[in-house]
């Protein structure tokens, strides 16, 4: 296994993470770049496909997103037409983020990209390191808030 170092030639857990995502990334880079995304506007677009609309707060968090980043992101997603605004029913002083119809539409193509790498992956590992990496990654991602 090749070591992965970011720092003074020392391989790290974090070195390992960012070199894994900026290669998943760039799997999924020809799908992003062909509509001029980035890779925070597919986390922002990923996380609006299985959500019938979220606050920008909620939308940060989920996206793992500075919220500052997260609102100029959704800026120009909303700009472009893929992304919505409206006033919560319940409570019009929330705004809600949704995906718009051209923004659905181009959610569900690069999410069909993102399946066939994770197939790719999934046959390249097997199903059970597959589904042991899944579970690591997700222990990692656990935070306490």
């Amino acid at each position: 296994m090749r070591s992965v170092s970011i720092i003074s030639g020392y391989a790290t857990l974090h070195g390992a993470l960012r070199s894994a995502e900026r290669s998943w990334v760039g799997r999924l880079e020809s799908a992003l770049s062909a509509d001029n995304l980035t890779a925070d506007h597919w986390a922002i677009l990923s996380q609006l496909s299985t959500d019938d609309g979220m606050t920008m707060s909620e939308l940060a968090a989920q996206a793992r997103l500075a919220p500052s980043s997260a609102t100029r992101h959704a800026d120009n997603l909303a700009e472009r037409g893929l992304i919505f605004r409206v006033a919560a029913t319940d409570d019009r002083r929330r705004i809600l983020i949704g995906l718009s119809s051209l923004g659905a539409k181009l959610a569900a193509k690069i999410r069909a990209q993102e399946k066939l790498a994770e197939e790719e992956l999934r046959c390249r590992l097997g199903i059970r390191r597959y589904g042991e990496l899944l579970a690591a990654l997700a222990v990692i991602a656990e935070h306490d808030d």
